[in-house]
């Protein structure tokens, strides 16, 4: 409701840039649809008691500027009073000036709120347009602070929190003022304040040309009087500016020129608002300092925030919004203490019980290993290889032996290629899905430095060492051994017996068997599988002085065991990846160290809790190797453990050099994030938001599999962990080792999100490309025959995990992927008889508990019926 603005040279020596003579503001041309308005020499076009359109009648002229004329008028329609505004006679023949009217109405009808000014409609009296608009009986702020100098402190407050209200309602709507100054602010008989004029306001994302320099020049941003981009933060601006002469009275920069004005700004010298007026509360000063720095990115993100770091505001975006970096304590006890709402807390448990049932539905139809109910445990086949071994003339008690199982998912691969109707049953009833490895020695197998005993660690150098591949039937497919000059000898269809191989249908061939062991005879026969059609067999024997020392069963995608093959050159994008996937741990390392130790000496680092963290990784470490482990009977354990604790240290101290180094910069700038996880940190392990975190983390994890799964299912797939059906001690371990996981994979995918989002604008993109490097680690996806499937697979669930990051912090992520990992290990399908059913209810019934106890938790004080105790 100002007069039409001029451009920049035109306005540069205007009283706009210049204070009052008192101090305070300059005075409006107009008092703007006030009762207490300065007089005027003439009483406008429409004099008092006029009936306009038969509904409005005019009770007085109110002001008159640029952009028109302002009466105040009684809506007969309706019984109460309004303001009325007239474009000039001769605007309204200026088709631009009449389409900034128009967008006036359509900008300020999309904010609705007590303290910005309500625009009711827009009409024609005799050809001339006017807006009817809701009439606000008071004085503006540049009249007022003319009068009074300065409001005192307690009402000033009470008018920037109004003024701050009624700005985020307008932002909250995507519009931006851009011409926020005392003129424009009433304040009404009530002590309310109230925002006019949005005749230069427009939609955040349709500004640019000249419309940017719009305004009045002693209330822009330095980025406005500039031309360059206005945005939300130019408002903000605007508001420090405001903000300051309510509570001092006087404009912080006096410029008399406008490159005078853009080098104060610029220079941000202000004199000290305590200085001018003692009775201003020194945060307030703080957070009016942060509104006019020159910089838009380090002004406040919004008005609520300066209105929270207003004393008696919210202490965390008080923080904020002066640019520091709050406090763990202060982050954990911000935000809300109230649980989940039951309109979301029982889908979500519903949502997990439903996974926990389609996950036994999905399995028993795709999982290869519930096809086959004829599966042995594992104590049974390290019974079958054991005969095997004493068949062969192993006979010796051994001193030390273990077993551990593996999917087969190369046979599972090979058959879903075949072609014609797939004998799943038939099949597998032949040639298991599993398989288990067997070891035996004579003496402890110490497998150095963990404890992990594999195919080759320790080595076969002992006489009498044994190591024998069975598959879920207990069937031979290879076997190795170490002679001894005391054994018996044995005979190819020995081999042929274990492997339940008819020898008469095979035909001996040239061996290409290189064997790992002494060896004087080495011999091979081919042959149809019995089974499965158009499946060649290759069964090769060594043997040392008729001893079997070697023996292999080799299916058509297999090389045969120990046969030397020229290396396949390695692809480009492979070579790629394993670059990338050696170079940025190091490099990420690096910068994490620097900036730890940056953090550290500024005193920004949460030191407690990252000695939490990386105690919670060292501890789940440590229980995850009690189960990876095998307990030799034997000393050596202690240098074992000594060598493990050494490795999973190492890890902690790796998890609490990147906490040190990127939590300070999470919690500053997504302290809403750390919330639920400082409260963890503290001991609030069953805080209702906690628990509800943890919740909507489980029920993410749950959906993501699902989705997945679903995707993925064509046929059927060899999956899940077969490692924790090894027993309590490895089912402990699988599920501390997710814990671990889903602690390391949250942390380094905020880290690598708060690096990128330094690169990038937008949260959003910074997810997508955290996922998109996440995905690029999987092995799953370079080895894939469909990788451009599984990479976009894996961006996006990647890409989600950030989102759920961002939107609800570390302890949601945490859980979700916690959940995600650990869904494969519910071993339940269509056979409830099987032998491992009894894990598999166990990792059912574990995670329905964690999800029981999250929703039971973040009820709060709700009850099932949703009532208040």
């Amino acid at each position: 409701m100002d007069r039409e603005p001029k451009p920049i040279s035109e306005t540069v020596a205007e009283t706009a840039l210049l204070p009052a003579a008192n101090g305070g503001s300059a005075p409006s041309s107009i008092s703007q649809f006030t009762s207490s308005s300065s007089s005027v020499d003439d009483e406008g076009r429409f004099l008092p008691g006029t009936l306009l359109g038969g509904r409005y009648r005019i009770v007085g002229l109110l002001g008159r500027g640029g952009m028109g004329e302002v009466y105040r008028a009684m809506d007969l329609a309706l019984g109460q009073a309004v303001a009325l505004k007239f474009l000039p006679e001769e605007a309204a023949r200026n088709p631009r000036l009449l389409e900034r009217f128009h967008g006036e109405v359509r900008v300020a009808r999309l904010v609705s709120h007590p303290n910005v000014c309500r625009v009711f409609d827009i009409g024609e009296i005799d050809g001339t347009p006017f807006i009817s608009m809701e009439y606000v009986d008071g004085e503006d702020l540049a009249s007022l602070l003319t009068r009074i100098g300065r409001l005192p402190a307690d009402k000033a407050l009470q008018a920037a929190r109004q003024l701050c209200a009624g700005l985020a309602a307008a932002h909250d709507r995507g519009v931006i003022h851009r011409d926020l100054k005392p003129q424009n602010v009433m304040m009404n008989k009530r002590g309310d304040l109230v925002i006019m004029d949005f005749g230069l306001a427009a939609i955040a994302d349709q500004l640019s040309g000249a419309e940017v320099r719009n305004g009045t020049p002693a209330y822009m941003a330095p980025e406005q009087l500039r031309g360059s981009a206005v945005t939300p933060a130019s408002d903000i601006y605007a508001l420090g500016l405001v903000l300051y002469e309510l509570f001092t009275g006087k404009r912080p920069y006096d410029a008399k020129t406008l490159q005078g004005l853009i080098d104060l700004q610029e220079s941000a010298h202000l004199a000290s608002m305590t200085s001018i007026a003692t009775d201003v509360d020194p945060s307030v000063e703080k957070v009016i300092r942060r509104c006019l720095d020159p910089d838009p990115l380090k002004r406040p993100a919004g008005p609520l925030t300066v209105a929270a770091a207003l004393p008696g505001g919210d202490p965390l975006a008080a923080a904020l919004a002066a640019g520091e970096t709050p406090s763990p304590e202060l982050v954990a006890n911000a935000g809300k203490v109230e649980g989940l709402a039951l309109r979301y807390s029982i889908p979500c448990l519903a949502a997990i019980v439903a996974s926990v049932v389609f996950a036994c539905v999905l399995h028993g139809n795709h999982r290869a290993q519930m096809m086959d109910p004829l599966a042995a445990p594992p104590d049974v086949l390290a019974h079958a290889a054991r005969q095997i071994s004493a068949s062969f003339g192993y006979t010796e008690r051994p001193a030390d032996s273990v077993v551990w199982v593996e999917n087969r998912g190369d046979l599972v691969e090979y058959l879903n290629r075949q072609p014609g109707p797939k004998h799943w049953s038939t099949w597998f009833a032949a040639d298991s899905p599993t398989r288990a490895y067997y070891r035996e020695a004579p003496i402890p197998l110490i497998a150095k430095p963990d404890g992990n005993v594999e195919r080759l660690n320790p080595p076969m150098f002992a006489s009498g060492m044994t190591f024998v591949s069975v598959d879920g039937h207990g069937r031979l497919l290879a076997f190795s051994a170490v002679p001894r000059d005391t054994q018996r000898s044995a005979t190819p269809e020995d081999v042929f017996r274990a492997a339940r191989l008819d020898i008469a249908t095979f035909h001996e061939v040239a061996p290409r068997l290189i064997p790992a062991h002494a060896s004087d005879t080495i011999r091979a026969w081919e042959g149809p599988h019995p089974d499965i059609p158009n499946t060649e067999l290759t069964v090769q024997v060594a043997s040392w002085r008729g001893q079997i020392t070697q023996a292999s069963i080799a299916y058509p995608w297999m090389k045969p065991a120990g046969a030397a093959t020229a290396a396949a050159p390695t692809p480009l994008l492979t070579q790629a990846r394993q670059a990338a996937v050696f170079l940025l741990p190091i490099l990420g390392t690096f910068f994490a160290a620097l900036n730890a130790r940056r953090n550290w000496k500024l005193g920004r680092t949460d030191r407690r809790g990252a000695l939490r963290v990386a105690g919670a990784r060292l501890f789940l470490g440590l229980i995850a190797w009690t189960g990876i482990m095998h307990p030799a009977p034997t000393g050596d354990m202690l240098e074992l453990f000594s060598n493990s604790a050494a490795q999973y240290l190492l890890w902690s101290v790796l998890m609490w050099i990147v906490y040190l180094a990127v939590e300070p910069a999470i919690r500053a700038r997504y302290p809403h994030a750390m919330i639920t996880w400082n409260r963890l940190l503290a001991g609030r392990w069953l805080d209702a938001q906690v628990c509800a975190h943890v919740l909507i983390g489980c029920t993410v994890g749950c959906l993501l599999w699902v989705g997945v799964e679903w995707i993925e299912t064509s046929g059927v797939h060899s999956g899940g962990n077969v490692f924790v059906l090894l027993g309590t001690r490895q089912w402990i371990a699988r599920h501390a080792l997710g814990a671990a996981t889903g602690l390391t994979y949250g942390l380094m995918l905020f880290a690598v999100i708060c690096f990128l989002r330094r690169l990038v604008r937008y949260d959003i993109l910074a997810a997508l490309a955290a996922g998109a490097l996440f995905a690029m680690n999987e092995s799953d996806v370079a080895q894939a025959a469909n990788w451009q499937l599984m990479a976009a697979i894996f961006v996006v669930v990647f890409a989600i995990l950030a989102f759920v990051l961002i939107r609800f912090g570390l302890v949601a992520s945490i859980s979700a992927i916690y959940f995600a990992n650990e869904f494969p290990n519910i071993w339940l399908g269509g056979d409830w008889k099987a032998w491992y059913v009894p894990i598999g209810i166990a990792s059912a019934l574990f995670m329905l508990a964690i999800a029981g106890v999250a929703f039971w938790k973040s009820l709060g004080s709700q009850d099932l019926l949703g009532s208040e105790t």
